[in-house]
């Protein structure tokens, strides 16, 4: 039996609690209402019964009325005969009155702190998808302080973004449930998630947990089984469980919900691919997608790309499991291996027919191909177009082209051809795209560590759309960067929300 274990940033979270928050909001309107149509009743009684105006620039409130007149001169003429003991029980009545408004009010707060305690942060603002999210541009100011803490994070802790804690995973399947709306022909669908670069399977482990716990296909299930398939084959794989212990992930702390979720994993290395469909097996033994079941993970054995066709894969592609080395290589290679590669909206287009004028809703795109994901990118240009993609994620990792015997890949000053990361968002900007450099958050560990100097709090995303970055950034290994589509402004808006820097 798995025990999902605690987070620092308490990543995963269960059911929505968004209908009782609107339920009470709705009480405190229709309330708050009907009390001040009661007050303005009594005023008028006053103002009428005391012979002032009703309107004016002399008028006042019924209660600064009553407090203004001597209590002993209000039987007389200036009150036109009223009842003393009449004023009394009407002013009696407003105070109460008052009184019952500011307990609603107060009522009405505790209640919203109460559930801030079980909603992910900056909850407020994904409650509703109300259209297209407003782009924000950075002052020069703000982007240089933005900066200079990302640079300085880097030499604090170098992997801080090759292994962020994606803080924004966070009850993310509210996040696409509100982005979709009262939609039927989205709603009626499961989840989409593309997984390009699957290598041994955590991201599409790790959306399963997120997104349909009940089906027990997550980092710690998935471990298990590669460690058994290594046993069977006397053997152990490299980094098994994930470069950054991915394995170690917190689960899901909802164990039991079930939600349909359709996960594509694109491994173009014959070894992995083989190993991966094997573990499958062990967590799925009635198969892709059972009667009754609510996840689907389905297996290709080929690489994305700006092209169709077929390309040389390096030698190590066709035996070692989960080896970094496995992409690309010139046509005529030694030992090198042929493998189909496709473009992401070709892809969609050959397994998704049904839709004819607009592509497949995909909840997340993650691209991780080993330098080539601009190449991916291009490939995604209808979908991207399309703001089809609710939510892309992709490497950035310029060391690959510039460091080590085998140089290969888009990024970095050797790249072929070369692309720069902020060439990239632009271009994705242009398209809708709102994108961020993901990170880990300072925990008390590394604080402990640091000692006396300590190490001062970091946003958990630095904004780079909007001239938020204007300089690539000194990364030291590869960082990871996440884009939400405008258009999706539930989605966009929870992404700003963690750049707390701009």
């Amino acid at each position: 039996m798995i025990t999902p274990k605690k987070s620092i940033n308490s990543r995963r979270g269960g059911g929505s609690t968004d209908t009782s928050i609107a339920w009470w909001k709705i009480l405190f309107l229709v309330s708050l209402i009907l009390l001040v149509s009661f007050l303005v009743h009594l005023n008028y009684q006053l103002v009428t019964e005391l012979g002032r105006p009703a309107s004016g620039k002399d008028a006042k409130p019924a209660d600064d009325a009553m407090s203004s007149i001597p209590i002993e001169n209000r039987h007389g003429q200036r009150a036109g005969g009223v009842d003393e003991d009449r004023l009394k029980d009407l002013r009696r009545q407003v105070s109460t009155m008052k009184e019952k408004v500011g307990n609603m009010r107060g009522m009405v707060e505790e209640i919203k702190q109460k559930n801030a305690d079980v909603l992910p942060p900056h909850r407020d603002s994904i409650i509703s998808d109300k259209g297209e999210f407003e782009r924000l541009t950075c002052t020069p100011e703000v982007a240089r302080k933005q900066a200079d803490r990302m640079n300085k994070r880097f030499n604090e802790w170098w992997s801080h973004s090759a292994c962020p804690d994606q803080v924004w995973m966070e009850n993310i399947h509210n996040t696409f449930d509100v982005a979709m709306g009262d939609r039927s022909d989205l709603r009626s669908k499961p989840y989409l998630i593309l997984d390009i670069g699957c290598n041994k399977g955590y991201t599409s482990a790790d959306f399963f947990d997120a997104l349909s716990p009940g089906t027990n296909i997550n980092p710690h299930s998935l471990v298990d089984a590669i460690r058994a398939i290594a046993r069977d084959m006397n053997t152990k794989f490299d980094r098994d469980g994930g470069v950054c212990n991915d394995s170690n992930k917190p689960l899901n702390v909802d164990r039991d919900t079930e939600r349909r979720s359709e996960v594509h994993c694109f491994e173009p290395s014959p070894a992995t691919y083989n190993m991966l469909t094997t573990a499958r097996s062990k967590l799925m033994p009635r198969g892709v997608n059972p009667p009754g079941g609510k996840a689907m993970w389905h297996m290709h054995n080929k690489g994305l790309h700006e092209v169709n066709g077929q390309m040389s894969w390096h030698s190590a592609c066709a035996s070692a499991v989960g080896d970094e080395l496995c992409t690309i290589v010139p046509d005529g290679t030694s030992g090198a291996i042929s493998v189909p590669v496709v473009t992401v909206d070709a892809f969609l287009k050959e397994t998704y027919p049904e839709e004819e004028s607009l592509l497949p809703l995909v909840h997340m795109l993650k691209i991780d191909a080993e330098g080539l994901d601009p190449a991916v990118l291009t490939g995604s240009t209808s979908l991207l177009s399309q703001n089809r993609a609710i939510m892309v994620m992709f490497e950035f990792n310029p060391g690959l082209s510039e460091k080590g015997d085998n140089r290969h890949g888009m990024w970095g000053k050797g790249g072929n051809p070369r692309k720069k990361l902020l060439e990239v968002t632009t271009w994705l900007d242009q398209l809708g795209y709102d994108c961020y450099l993901d990170t880990k958050l300072v925990d008390e560990h590394e604080r402990a560590k640091a000692g006396a100097k300590g190490v001062p709090d970091a946003p958990a995303l630095y904004r780079i759309t909007g001239d938020c970055l204007t300089e690539e950034p000194q990364v030291r290994g590869w960082a990871n960067v996440v884009c939400a589509s405008r258009q999706f402004s539930t989605a966009a808006s929870m992404l700003r929300n963690f750049a707390t820097m701009v």
